[in-house]
């Protein structure tokens, strides 16, 4: 029988193979993600690996009785998906207290009636909550308490700025907080004014969590019932889009209990998680319960299973964003001559704690934006490295937007990886004030990285960037921007496939989990996608002439997702 007569017999070839697997992809343009073996026609997977990565002809042997035979009709397979960087669980859940649709405001008016609403649709939830809003949408560029205390006055409300790093609260937030736990409420930097007054704004919003104002009795409902609800949604998208494992990078201890409890009620089921303990830098005024939570944290380790992996990566944040001047520079902001933004951590400090946490076998993952943020987490990683002795650490850089090409070299010199979220590059007109023209030229050098040698893995950075990794793929082999120019670094594009292997084997290398997943390789978990759209051809003119690449439009290009060679998303009406 020839090739192509073989094809179009599709699933209903012979079944008698000597070998039979549980599921067989035939007739499939394979992008493996495995420089070894790059392309292929068809897989096997049998008990949730990969038993053959090869040719038509050659599954044959896998085909059995019982086998669920997948004709792929000459549609693209890719592993899944690896999202180096989100916070699916932990934000996730918050989502059941939140508003997204601040996401989609384009004028404080509109985010003024949203909470309205919000507040008015949940009448019992302990404090209002929000995400998404923009500092362009702001009077002046940043919001005040007086502002918001204008549309809810009687409740606690506290809002996410798109970045993640600020957040606008009411007056009944401040008091609720500042009367509940002043300490957790200092270690959120609240802006104060010459007369020592809350303006309300916090620029170190990134370490808040409800569990440290509310009690367990306001929060149990929603933490047994809502917010469970809430995280297998986002799963569910997740794999909706292709995504099959995710990096949620912010754990708190206290919430570690309830992710368990989630596990015992499936929650995980579809995908692969890791989580990160996030170590604040006032955390280290008491080293002694510091590194009592270290201990414990690495002790999680053994609750880990093929599922969710724990009590192995902490977080830090070196710096904060652009937006509200809180990224360090090394050169002072463009909008502002006398603001280099301000580091977290002292570079003493720094040392001290990645060097303990390094000391113990933990990879550190350290948000840092600015080039200044970046140096100094360069300088702690290449000490710890000095002074404990070199091993296989993945340090990795979180979102790394304005590396110097010395430090670039440094980096790849001793192994430090770059975790990148290409949708940030995309940028609005704040991050183009603020950086100047000089910087926005060398803002995400994927390119740079990638010829030094550096480690360079994707993500989302979900809930401020979508889950979906087909726009970070068009924004990275593109460098389009935000006013649909292609003028910041054109020299830093990067090819699709690139682009992909970041998104797949070289995240699974961040999460120090490529043994497992990341490629398409015998004895490799059997984790891949379907794509009724390839994402070969995301930037071809084809495909940019056919199609809006906005937020929603490009949603519906899974066919089927598979998570240990069951299929854990399929797409209505599809044929198979």
């Amino acid at each position: 029988m020839g090739v192509s007569s073989w094809f179009s017999l599709g699933p209903s070839m012979a079944r008698d193979g000597s070998n039979p697997a549980d599921m067989v992809v035939v007739n499939a343009e394979v992008f493996t993600s495995d420089e070894k073996n790059p392309r292929a026609r068809a897989l096997a997977a049998k008990d949730g690996r990969l038993v053959f990565v090869g040719d038509d002809a050659g599954v044959a042997e896998f085909v059995g009785p019982e086998t669920r035979l997948i004709d792929a009709g000459g549609r693209t397979v890719t592993p899944g998906f690896i999202d180096n960087h989100c916070h699916v669980v932990w934000i996730g859940g918050m989502m059941a207290l939140m508003t997204k649709k601040l996401f989609e405001a384009t004028s404080l008016e509109e985010i003024n009636e949203m909470v309205l609403d919000h507040a008015r649709a949940n009448p019992d939830i302990p404090v209002v909550m929000g995400v998404g809003w923009r500092f362009e949408h702001m009077p002046g560029g940043m919001p005040t308490m007086e502002m918001l205390d204008s549309v809810v006055r009687d409740r606690p409300v506290m809002l996410m700025s798109l970045c993640g790093q600020c957040g606008w609260f009411n007056t009944a937030a401040g008091q609720l907080m500042e009367e509940r736990n002043p300490a957790a409420l200092e270690r959120l930097a609240p802006k104060k004014s010459e007369s020592g007054a809350y303006v309300g704004t916090l620029d170190h919003f990134h370490s808040f969590s409800p569990l440290d104002f509310f009690g367990e009795e306001e929060m149990k409902p929603l933490f047994e019932t809502a917010v469970p609800e809430e995280i297998a949604r986002v799963m569910d998208e997740a794999v909706s889009v292709g995504v099959t494992a995710m990096d949620d990078v912010q754990f708190y201890r206290s919430f570690v209990p309830y992710v368990l409890q989630y596990r015992e009620m499936g929650i995980f089921d579809k995908v692969r998680l890791r989580g990160a303990f996030y170590v604040d830098s006032h955390d280290l005024v008491d080293e002694p319960r510091l590194r009592e939570n270290l201990e414990w944290w690495t002790g999680m380790a053994a609750e880990s299973d093929d599922r969710l992996t724990l009590g192995r990566s902490i977080k830090f944040y070196i710096d904060g964003t652009q937006g509200n001047h809180t990224a360090f520079f090394l050169e002072p902001y463009s909008d502002d001559p006398t603001c280099y933004g301000r580091p977290d951590w002292s570079q003493e400090d720094f040392d001290r704690v990645v060097g303990t946490v390094d000391g113990m076998g933990l990879q550190a993952c350290t948000h840092a934006c600015g080039d200044a943020g970046i140096r100094r987490a360069v300088n702690s990683y290449e000490r710890a490295i000095k002074e404990n002795g070199e091993r296989d650490a993945r340090h990795r850089l979180e979102h790394c937007e304005l590396p110097t090409s010395a430090d670039i070299e440094r980096m790849a010199a001793l192994g430090i990886q770059a975790a990148m979220q290409p949708t940030h590059f995309f940028g609005d007109e704040v991050v183009e004030r603020i950086l100047g023209p000089e910087r926005i030229q060398r803002y995400h050098p994927y390119r740079s990285l990638e010829k030094a040698g550096v480690v360079l893995s994707f993500g989302s950075d979900w809930c401020n960037s979508p889950l979906n990794p087909v726009y970070g793929l068009i924004v990275s082999a593109t460098r389009m921007n935000y006013k649909g120019t292609r003028d910041w670094g054109p020299d830093q594009k990067i090819d699709l496939e690139d682009g992909i292997r970041h998104w797949t084997i070289d995240s699974a290398r961040a999460l120090k989990m490529d043994e497992d997943i990341g490629s398409l390789e015998v004895g490799k978990r059997a984790d891949f996608v379907l794509f009724n759209t390839s994402p070969l051809k995301l930037t071809s003119w084809w495909f940019l002439l056919t199609h809006k690449v906005e937020l929603g439009e490009l949603d519906d290009f899974v066919d089927m997702t598979v998570v240990g060679g069951e299929a854990v998303y399929e797409k209505d009406g599809t044929k198979h």
